[in-house]
């Protein structure tokens, strides 16, 4: 059986027991504390009203409601439920009358006489009016809770679609960032050193070999994630001049725990991108490791104008989509600080996630 069908029927449960209940109370419960032996016209009374009833409650939730009242026509609506009120107590003393239930109550429940001749008879039952008011009110107020259900349960699995097709989007515009960056490099490195360019091949072909089956899924191992990082910054290495420091340190041995696939490497791409410079001191500090379930990374990179030259693409689509991935990914559970120091010329940033 379903969860769809088991929850149906939890519901027509759940109904049936509250009409018996109801039932109970208004066909049972009073008449039987008479303690009197009662006609078989009042029973059919009794039914009568409250099959009426249990009419009413579902004509109101499944029709007037949503067609009127949570369609803003309001005074339709209104105008509806005046009508089946009236309607309701019309046909009870309708019933009355042709079942002749007074004269068959007479013998066991005989009328007081009053002075000044017969007390004149009710023409609205209170009582009934009173119950049929509760019924609708009930009806209306399950009705429009269960539209707002519907309605939150349909904002949540559009909303779910939506992040689901955009961390896609995401995430396809990310990869061909990294890879024609790096396709770059290598094609700069193999000027300058063959031998090199051939080893920087088998480390891009290893990291594709990542990005074509790892990041296919929605999470991939965190250790795996950080051998790609390795690969990467010892790619990188191979480019970058003599007078250029790079500083990569991180925790080892790493458990496994599962992250979201190419979400470090922008911040780092970053660093690369900005905080190299070929005629100047360049310097680059990067260090990522566990603790306590938290994954932190810092990375610190001198900030020099981007320039176009091989190896280096501009763009920076990496960096904000990887902001927007975080929110998406880790909401309430990750902290992103970026500080620029103007005096040190400068730039940090401090990523902390939590992944236990």
């Amino acid at each position: 059986m379903t969860r769809e069908n088991t929850k149906g029927g939890v519901v027509v449960a759940m109904h049936l027991l509250a009409w018996a209940l109801l039932g109970f109370v208004l066909v049972f419960y009073q008449p039987l504390s008479w303690s009197v032996s009662l006609p078989a016209v009042f029973w059919v009374k009794q039914f009568l009203n409250f099959g009426l009833l249990a009419a009413l409650f579902y004509f109101n939730a499944h029709y007037l409601v949503p067609r009127y009242l949570l369609e803003n026509r309001i005074f339709v609506f209104i105008l509806w439920v005046v009508a089946l009120v009236i309607l309701m107590l019309v046909v009870s003393k309708l019933a009355d009358q042709q079942l002749e239930i007074r004269r068959h109550m007479e013998h066991i429940m005989p009328r007081p006489r009053h002075r000044g001749g017969p007390k004149p008879r009710h023409l609205i039952d209170g009582i009934l009016l009173m119950t049929t008011l509760l019924v609708i009110g009930v009806s209306t107020s399950m009705a429009v809770i269960q539209r707002w259900q519907a309605d939150a349960r349909l904002r949540d699995t559009v909303e779910k679609q939506n992040i689901t097709s955009e961390l896609a989007l995401l995430k396809a515009q990310i990869n061909p960032h990294f890879f024609f960056n790096t396709l770059n490099n290598i094609y700069a490195l193999s000027y300058t050193n063959v031998e090199e360019s051939r080893e920087a091949t088998l480390t891009l072909s290893r990291m594709m070999r990542y990005l074509l089956y790892e990041t296919q899924q929605d999470v991939a191992p965190l250790s795996r994630e950080f051998a790609f990082i390795d690969d990467y910054i010892e790619l990188m290495k191979l480019r970058v001049q003599s007078s250029s420091n790079v500083q990569y340190t991180r925790d080892e041995p790493v458990p496994d725990y599962p992250i979201a696939p190419m979400l470090l490497l922008p911040f780092i791409e970053n660093a690369f991108k900005h905080g190299i410079n070929a005629s100047q001191q360049s310097e680059i500090g990067i260090n990522a490791g566990l603790s306590n379930g938290e994954l932190k990374l810092h990375v610190e990179n001198h900030i020099f104008p981007v320039q176009n030259v091989a190896g280096v693409e501009s763009g920076g689509i990496g960096l904000a989509n990887t902001r927007r991935r975080l929110d998406l990914l880790y909401p309430g559970k990750h902290r992103l600080e970026i500080q620029t120091d103007e005096s040190a010329n400068t730039y940090t940033v401090d990523l902390t996630i939590n992944l236990a």
